[in-house]
């Protein structure tokens, strides 16, 4: 073997600790830290959670309740009560709304997220489930897992506009802006549809697992990943081809895309939560709880995720950060007011 000079071992070795020390440093980040555990009121029994206006979402049906959690006092700051079995949320940042699904009363609350007041209910024909808001298209796309279908729902006119029968247990949505067409996960046929913009089937992916739920969509990657019994999933958006698959607690059900850090967070109904690294393919990091929990929202502004769950008879919110990923600067900080316009408002 030939022998590199003197003068170049020394650049090359520094070379290849660099490599090693930025392997680290990339990969410390998907770490995962439990920040806080917080007491919320009323018994545990909690549906789906999101953000919305910089605040996290919660439906709890067992309460009949929307709960408004601030991430910044900690505690809950509005209450929608009154309303029966909440379930699904969708997001409309744009438009200062959120759509809750009602399923005791087959009706779409539309809320104001400002100042979180019922603005509107929009019945549908089913039992609403899991919701979809497409800024796209203006469109709300509903499931229903009881009647085994999806609906579209155009705000605009406050009513369905479509009915699909999919003649499965329809989960999780997403929408495929790239494509122009959604994406849906059918439970117990193992596959993944794909609606085209007429609300026709266009193709299935056959999936060689069981039970998918969750998506997640990387459009630059063309990356599909898919929650599925003991796994996530990884496959070619365009062809259903699978690339790999990722080891996962059973009951994974809630996947949360971090993009711009090549993190994909995992979670399931025991409370464990994943930290995948996209660009290495693997678990980095598997963080207990200790709460029974199985839906995450993420906070991409302060780096946080946030799991309501229960423990030991009692409500709990647990607050996780990833170790490494800073907290984006505010708004105020990088472009400060004048003086005289922030004592006016004052």
């Amino acid at each position: 073997m030939t022998k590199l000079p003197k003068a170049y071992r020394l650049p090359v070795f520094v070379y290849l600790l660099l490599l090693v020390l930025g392997h680290a440093t990339s990969s410390s980040a998907a770490k995962l830290r439990q920040v806080a555990m917080i007491d919320l009121p009323g018994n545990p029994g909690f549906h789906q959670v999101t953000m919305a206006g910089g605040e996290v979402v919660i439906t709890r049906p067992e309460m009949n309740t929307i709960e408004i959690f601030s991430p910044v006092k900690r505690r809950i700051i509005a209450r929608i009560s009154q309303i029966d079995n909440p379930r699904g949320i969708a997001v409309d940042d744009a438009g200062s709304r959120i759509y809750v699904a009602l399923a005791g009363s087959n009706r779409i609350a539309v809320i104001s997220s400002k100042n979180w007041q019922t603005e509107q209910l929009i019945p549908v024909q089913h039992m609403p489930e899991k919701l979809l808001w497409v800024p796209e298209t203006k469109l709300l796309y509903v499931t229903s897992v009881h009647d085994r279908t999806v609906s579209v729902v155009d705000p605009r006119i406050a009513g369905e506009t479509a009915v699909i029968e999919m003649n499965a247990l329809p989960q999780d949505m997403l929408y495929d802006s790239s494509r122009g067409q959604l994406l849906v996960s059918l439970q117990d046929q193992n596959e993944i549809a794909a609606l085209d913009s007429s609300n026709k089937v266009s193709r299935l992916f056959r999936l060689a697992a069981s039970e998918p739920t969750s998506l997640a969509l990387e459009s630059a990657s063309r990356r599909l990943y898919v929650a599925v019994r003991y796994a996530v999933l990884a496959l070619n958006a365009d062809t259903g081809a699978e690339l790999f698959r990722i080891p996962a607690p059973g009951g994974t059900d809630s996947l949360i895309l971090d993009s711009a850090n090549h993190l994909l967070y995992a979670a399931g109904g025991d409370g464990s939560v994943l930290a995948i690294d996209l660009s290495r393919n693997t678990v980095d990091h598997e963080l207990s709880t200790d709460v029974k929990g199985f839906s995450i929202a993420y906070d991409p502004g302060r780096k946080m995720l946030f799991l309501p769950g229960g423990r030991e008879g009692r409500s709990k919110m647990v607050i996780l950060s990833p170790v490494g990923l800073q907290p984006d600067e505010p708004k105020s900080a990088q472009n400060p007011e004048p003086p005289n316009q922030t004592a006016m408002k004052k």
